[in-house]
């Protein structure tokens, strides 16, 4: 109905997309190629140093990528959308972190994995 309206009263220009854009046009396409490259040249650790989201700074997150674009670009997107979006577009898709236990002993692990073959072979 409002397609209709607008073409009752302006006519084909009432049909003419009229958005402005959203965060995508933030980054020009010179810098999106640039945060491709920091991204698959370098860790959040080797970037960011202890200030990276994750304890070790292996692996990047969102949080790391939006301080990487806001640190060099002075850009802020409003939606995580659009950090997983760039990410996406850079090459890069989502891993789910395995749970592991901090508490558990390798030795013990390594024992019990022994055990198991041994019954198994049994």
């Amino acid at each position: 109905m409002n397609w209709w309206r607008s073409y009752r009263t302006q006519g084909i220009d009432g049909l003419a997309d009229k958005r402005n854009g959203g965060n995508h046009t933030l980054l020009s396409a010179e810098q999106r190629a640039e945060v491709r490259t920091l991204l698959h040249a370098y860790t959040p650790a080797q970037l960011l140093g202890p200030e990276s989201a994750v304890a070790d700074g292996q692996f990047w997150s969102v949080p790391d990528l939006a301080t990487v674009v806001e640190q060099r670009y002075h850009v802020r997107y409003d939606s995580l959308t659009s950090y997983r979006s760039l990410f996406k577009e850079c090459g890069f898709s989502y891993q789910r972190s395995q749970k592991i236990y901090r508490s558990r002993s390798e030795a013990q692990v390594a024992e019990f994995e022994e055990q198991l073959e041994k019954k198994c072979s049994t």
